[in-house]
């Protein structure tokens, strides 16, 4: 195998294993009221806290914290006590990778149904509607992750 076939192979190995790490807003669901799966969509209502990432600031050199495109981001922690969370699947899920990761979505939102618990909903670019200092709802591109992922 040539060395750029294999440093593309891996660099899409290492990407689809840590697909979730860089999500944009990470919802950990505490009680569940209710739970619809559809092919390309699942919708949860629930109680839940979410950690979103936001972009503040313009780029500044001497800013020594985490950076998004060399402007500086912040990482907040919002309660929800009744909020909609709409995940979508990815719109390029072909197979392999994305399908891989939205099978095991389906999956996890069922367990979810049957009262079990999830480790997380990781959101990528998603929009956000807040109420009265809480989130009252999440839509956008996403998968539900296994607890321990």
């Amino acid at each position: 195998m040539k060395p750029l076939h294999a440093s593309v192979l891996m660099f899409l190995v290492l990407a689809a294993t840590s697909i979730h790490a860089a999500t944009d807003a990470d919802v950990t669901v505490i009680k569940v009221q209710k739970v619809v799966i559809e092919e390309s969509v699942i919708t949860i209502v629930a109680e839940a806290t979410t950690w979103v990432t936001l972009i503040h600031g313009e780029s500044n050199p001497a800013y020594k914290g985490a950076t998004w495109l060399g402007r500086p981001v912040a990482r907040v922690q919002i309660k929800s006590d009744k909020a909609t969370f709409i995940v979508k699947r990815p719109r390029e899920s072909g197979e392999g990778g994305l399908e891989d990761w939205w099978q095991k979505s389906l999956k996890s939102a069922k367990d979810l149904q049957d009262g079990k618990e999830v480790g997380r909903i990781g959101y990528y670019a998603p929009d956000m509607v807040i109420k009265g200092n809480l989130i009252d709802s999440i839509t956008g591109f996403g998968f539900l992750f296994e607890k321990g992922q």
